[in-house]
């Protein structure tokens, strides 16, 4: 079965191959950076496009590869790096084809994942998190997810799963959420619904010795502003939220960088009072 990991890894290798590809390629003497790479490519001030795509972050096309091996005088790589982004795409392919399965069995296998994790930080701009989520929230949530996919509509089961896993809360595990204030008001259920939400993240503004909220205000400006919600689990995996789909990231540097990523965000929320009283200003404005 293709798991994210698997994914990540296989766009992180093409990602590596191609940053080789620019780093050992000179031209006058000088080397190729990402500039005169984009420039060579015909992408005159996209440079933060080839940074993409040397992290990861994007997967670059067929297209993209012949232009970037032909500037860096690699021509003969080309057949090679195409039939790894086909892996890529085929690798895709089948994640997907395991999510039209419905969102029950993923939301069933993070479940293990919760247990066995002792310290759990989580980033989310927009959205609550499912470990803190209402019932009706979360069943809001994942149906907008299912309808937004076109996936198999085992809506129930996957709401079970979810209110299953915020059985984890507690015990021995540390779990910090750092959520942006957008996250209080997007308007995922009716505002019944979303002042019971609200009441839930206020409980978790007191002392708890189990779970930490924290609130990134608008009015700070964040140190980093990474454009996915993530997870770190202990110290050994990340899972990343895309549009289309979900992905493990377990090489230590890379999971360094959201640790650095987190505890940078986590530095300028606002906890305890503060935090409550983000909430309360949201309330009021339902």
């Amino acid at each position: 079965m293709t798991s994210h990991s698997t994914i990540m890894e296989a766009r992180m290798s093409l990602a590596t191959r191609l940053r080789d590809l620019r780093t050992a390629h000179t031209e006058d003497g000088r080397r190729m950076t990402g500039d005169r790479l984009a420039e060579a490519m015909g992408w005159r001030g996209r440079k933060a496009r080839i940074s993409k795509i040397e992290n990861g972050q994007q997967v670059p096309s067929e297209d993209d590869i012949r232009a970037w091996a032909t500037a860096c005088g690699a021509e003969h790589e080309i057949p090679d790096l195409l039939a790894a982004a086909r892996h890529i795409d085929t690798l895709y392919t089948e994640w997907r084809r395991l999510e039209r399965n419905g969102l029950g069995q993923v939301q069933e296998a993070f479940i293990p994942l919760y247990e066995r994790t002792t310290r759990l930080r989580v980033w989310q701009h927009s959205t609550v998190p499912g470990l803190l989520q209402t019932e009706a929230y979360a069943r809001a949530h994942l149906s907008t997810i299912i309808s937004f996919r076109g996936i198999p509509d085992d809506l129930e089961r996957a709401v079970a799963a979810r209110m299953a896993q915020q059985q984890s809360l507690g015990g021995v595990r540390r779990f910090v959420f750092v959520l942006g204030e957008q996250t209080l008001r997007t308007p995922m259920v009716n505002p019944a619904g979303m002042n019971a939400q609200l009441d839930r993240l206020a409980t978790y503004t007191r002392d708890n010795p189990y779970v930490s909220l924290g609130i990134l205000p608008y009015s700070r400006k964040p140190p980093v502003m990474p454009p996915e919600n993530f997870w770190l689990y202990d110290a050994t995996e990340v899972r990343v939220d895309g549009v289309a789909a979900q992905f493990r990231i377990k090489k230590p540097d890379d999971v360094a960088v959201y640790e650095k990523a987190f505890t940078a965000l986590a530095e300028v929320a606002v906890y305890g009072q503060p935090a409550l009283a983000c909430i309360d200003a949201a309330r009021r404005d339902l």
